[in-house]
């Protein structure tokens, strides 16, 4: 049965097939949300077998076409085969024109008061104006999650059925016409026999493509100023930020393929305000789904762009090709105007310095180096005979912002310089006398040579590229194979090869007389993109999924940490510090008289009540006895524990794995002085040297800032203990401490304060306002000569930390127990942790067992103590006392006593010191 013959009637051709393709994605949630609604309503009646079977069909027909179009999109692949687009449009306008004839008109009240709670409107001019008015008011984040008030009111003015039960079936046959079509066009762009792991039609971003050329499109329509005067505004140049809000996967996270919905990006405008080239950073998003708060509409881009204030970001939006402007951002942590002298090109770091065989970028890291290959490379998969690239891939287009706090260029950043005028580049003709078919390739190809190299590829105009590149390659082959080093990773020779060699295109389709975008992304997609991303994890451990965190901070030069870790000898110290120990056990009382009260109450109350507290150091291996019986009774969480260094060759990998053992001893001062804690183990370090490498700086800061996240959104702890240091504050660290703060239960952080004296000043994070730093003090409670000076620094607290007795195993015997004394305030930190951890325990056993009428009076304190200032009152005000030598060091005892369990009096006691604050 011919489709159009049926049904033709109601198709148009108006609408080009990506609009088609976006516009039934949008829109076929919503009818399979009517469709399982209703199946719902017709199973609980049981009264209409036949419309129950329609309902489910087309339940699952939309389902499956939604699907379909989430794993796959047709769009770019059919532009390449004209007449199979056409029928691809010819059949999907007919289901658009079949979904959009079954909406009702706003006659009847019922209809015309949904119309308005749903804001719908269609627009007159439009093609399919009531689909494109439901587009709007459906969620962004798509799928078939509606909540059940906008089903409800989507059933109300959208009928499925027909009415006549002849065309009853109509639908459903659409339907599953448009699914053969599918199918059949699935198969025509079956993936090719490849040795590449990837699949190109699973690229989450490939679509991207088709954002940049709108975003190039709008700003060339929308920039018509006559500055005469200003030679960056005739000419149109403009920087497009080639990492702002790109994430850089080549597989679907989840394991389901889905493409991006919508774009940010970063844009710098020249300004025509002054003497010397300015650029005004701009931010412009684009998405499928219509911007609902644009204020107002600018014809002229420059009108937006001149004279704005120092620290404001201009912010616009394309909407269905037309260009809106938002409000500004103001951002006052990073700057939105820069001279053209803060720029430096690619081209200029590659460039000998006098009197020297090496260039700027010879020192720079090679895992920098290689990120800023995969950027370009990832750039070159969406600008591809595309318009941002008119004047060709060049080291001389590519440039990155100098930053005067740091010693060297962070590379990881480009942007790339193009002129958005109305100029088009002519694509060379395919001369059978040039080896090299791919101009922009071969471009790639010569600027990740250079890059690899350090130094620049002299090319002369006359000389063919293809063949002095190649010739420079092989020179620098030869001096790779004789590197003993092995620096240069094979997916790196693999990708510049795949670029360069003319051979290579042999192998696939590109050798051909007329080859489709299609292909040659393919190849960019398989031959160079993965061999870079497998160079990448092999020789720097840099997966994917944290490449944006990795480009997306400034490198820490500096940013080396270490934690402290001394054998205490001295007996004297160690019998002062049996003796402090001797005095918790009046808390330790405290403890198991709650627990013993707790065992009153359910099973879920008595695990709620328990404190979870996250180590971020080197694992933990204790002896096997000890762990074991401690797995046993859970007190060490092995479901939500985890190890964030990567595997060495030839080692033991996982976080029970210890070979430094400070992440141990740690741990076991934790489980030994709070009972009521459990562990989760986040295993960050090797051994202290990973901490003071600088060649490993930003790989610890990124391993730092995921337990963070990992801790504080999956694990969900009360603290997380780190017991290291830096220097200067860690902007990745701190912006994973901020994200933790906005969390429905933020943990309360603990860091050491250092142990290098008067010599450094206290260490980050411990000086952080919103860690809780420790220092500190012998059993006695005098403060340690090795305490940084903490020149009034709040909140920095002394606890006990020369000779704490931890538990080991003999060197030659697992199995076997001894008791060794540690000093330093790497040690001090899990001590104030523990004695905090039985406090929050205590409390929340004391409520669970209390009163209905005292849970209700003192419920608040639970969340109160679970927040920054709320712990600080109480450990301020209730647990500290003063040493002769005037050091205030926590001594918990005096106030955690089961004295003060009758009457409920220490809640009673808890909650005035909060009050008073």
């Amino acid at each position: 049965m011919k489709l159009l013959s049926i049904f033709g009637f109601r198709a148009t051709l108006a609408c080009d097939t990506e609009d088609i393709y976006s516009l039934a994605f949008a829109v076929l949630p919503a009818f399979t949300a009517l469709a399982d609604s209703m199946c719902a309503v017709l199973e609980v009646s049981k009264c209409d077998a036949k419309r129950l079977d329609f309902y489910s069909c087309l339940t699952t027909k939309t389902l499956t076409l939604f699907d379909t179009f989430d794993k796959w999109d047709p769009t770019e692949r059919l532009k390449e085969f004209s007449a199979e687009e056409n029928d691809f449009r010819k059949t999907f306008s007919v289901v658009l024109s079949e979904l959009e004839f079954r909406f009702l008109n706003p006659g009847d009240d019922g209809v015309k008061l949904a119309y308005r709670r749903l804001d719908f409107k269609p627009r007159e001019g439009e093609t399919y104006p009531r689909l494109r008015a439901l587009k709007r008011i459906l969620p962004e984040t798509g799928g078939n999650r509606l909540n059940k008030r906008l089903v409800d009111d989507l059933r109300t003015i959208i009928r499925v059925e027909n009415k006549a039960t002849s065309k009853q079936l109509d639908i459903l046959e659409i339907l599953d016409e448009a699914l053969k079509l599918l199918n059949s066009l699935q198969q025509m762009d079956a993936e090719s026999d490849s040795t590449c792991p990837r699949n190109f039609s699973n690229y989450p971003s490939r679509n991207l493509r088709t954002f940049t050329k709108k975003l190039f499109d709008a700003i060339q329509r929308n920039w018509c100023c006559h500055c005469a005067g200003c030679p960056s505004h005739v000419s149109r140049k403009a920087r497009l930020n080639l990492t702002h809000h790109r994430q850089f996967e080549t597989a679907p996270t989840n394991g389901k393929p889905n493409l991006i919905g919508s774009a940010l990006f970063r844009v710098l405008f020249p300004t025509n305000n002054s003497r010397d080239l300015e650029w005004q950073d701009t931010e412009i998003s684009l998405k499928n789904q219509h911007h609902g708060k644009a204020e107002r509409r600018e014809h002229n881009l420059c009108g937006i762009i001149q004279g704005v204030k120092s620290g404001i970001r201009p912010r616009m939006a394309i909407v269905e090709q037309n260009l809106w402007q938002l409000h500004a951002d103001a951002d006052l942590l990073s700057p939105s105007q820069f001279r053209d002298s803060e720029f430096v090109s690619l081209k200029h770091l590659l460039q000998l310095r006098p009197g020297s065989n090496e260039s700027p970028l010879t020192s720079v890291r090679q895992e920098d180096r290689l990120v800023l290959s995969f950027i370009l490379t990832t750039s070159l998969l969406h600008f591809i005979r595309g318009p941002w690239l008119e004047a060709g891939f060049s080291s001389e287009n590519i440039c990155f912002l100098v930053s005067h706090s740091q010693p060297s260029v962070d590379i990881t950043k480009p942007y790339l310089t193009a002129s958005c005028a109305a100029l088009r580049r002519v694509e060379p003709s395919q001369d059978l006398n040039m080896p090299h078919l791919y101009p922009d390739i071969l471009s790639l190809g010569i600027i990740l040579l250079e890059i690899a190299r350090g130094v620049i590829v002299d090319i002369v105009e006359s000389d063919d590229r293809c063949c002095i590149a190649l010739k420079y390659m092989e020179k620098w082959t030869k001096i790779c194979e004789t590197d003993r080093s092995g620096g240069v990773p094979s997916g790196l020779h693999q990708a510049i090869s795949a670029c360069l060699d003319p051979n290579h295109f042999r192998d696939t389709v590109l050798d051909q007389e007329s080859v489709v975008d299609y292909e040659v992304r393919k190849y960019i997609f398989e031959r160079i993109l993965y061999p870079l991303e497998d160079a990448l994890l092999e020789a720097h451990q840099i997966q994917l999924s944290t490449l944006h965190d990795y480009i997306g901070w400034v490198k820490e030069t500096s940013g080396v940490g270490s934690f402290d870790h001394q054998d205490e000898i001295q007996s004297e110290k160690q019998l002062v510090a049996n003796e402090w120990y001797g005095y918790l056990e009046g808390v330790h009382n405290l403890v198991f008289e709650c627990k013993e009260r707790c065992e009153r109450v359910s099973k879920e109350a008595q695990k709620a009540a328990r404190v979870k507290v996250a180590i971020l150091d080197t694992g933990l291996k204790l002896p096997v006895p000890l762990q074991a019986n401690y797995e046993d009774e859970e007190r060490i969480n092995v479901h939500q524990s985890e190890t964030f260094a990567p595997q060495a060759k030839g080692a033991i990998h996982g976080w029970r794995v210890d070979d430094d053992g400070h992440g141990s001893r740690v741990s076991q001062i934790i489980l030994e002085f709070a009972p009521l804690a459990d562990l989760h183990i986040a295993k960050i370090f090797t051994t202290k040297d990973d901490l003071a490498n600088p060649n490993m700086a930003t790989q610890i800061h990124m391993r730092v800032a995921k337990a963070i996240n990992r801790a504080t959104n999956e694990w969900k702890v009360d603290m997380i203990v780190m017991c290291f240091g830096f220097d200067s504050p860690i902007r990745l660290i701190r912006d994973a401490m901020d994200e933790a703060a906005k969390a429905k239960k933020p943990p309360l952080f603990f860091a050491a304060t250092r142990n290098d004296g008067a010599h450094k000043p206290m260490a980050w994070p411990a000086r952080d306002r919103s860690v809780i730093g420790i220092s500190a003090t012998d059993g006695d409670g005098k403060a340690s000569s090795f305490n940084p000076l903490d020149k009034d620094i709040d909140p920095v607290f002394y606890a006990f930390g020369e000779g704490v007795p931890v538990k080991v195993a003999t060197p030659n015997d697992p199995d076997a127990i001894i008791t060794e004394y540690v000093s330093g305030t790497s040690y001090a930190t899990p001590v104030a942790a523990a004695l905090a951890a039985n406090l929050l325990g205590c409390v929340r056993m004391v409520v669970a067992t209390s009163s209905p009428e005292d849970q209700v009076i003192y419920n608040h304190i639970l969340a109160d103590l679970q927040r920054l200032d709320g712990m600080l009152a109480i450990l301020k005000h209730r647990m500290r006392m003063k040493h002769n030598d005037g050091t205030e060091s926590l001594l918990p005892w005096n106030f955690l006593k089961v004295e003060l369990l009758n009457d409920n009096k220490i809640l009673e006691d808890i909650a005035e010191t909060l009050k008073k604050g």
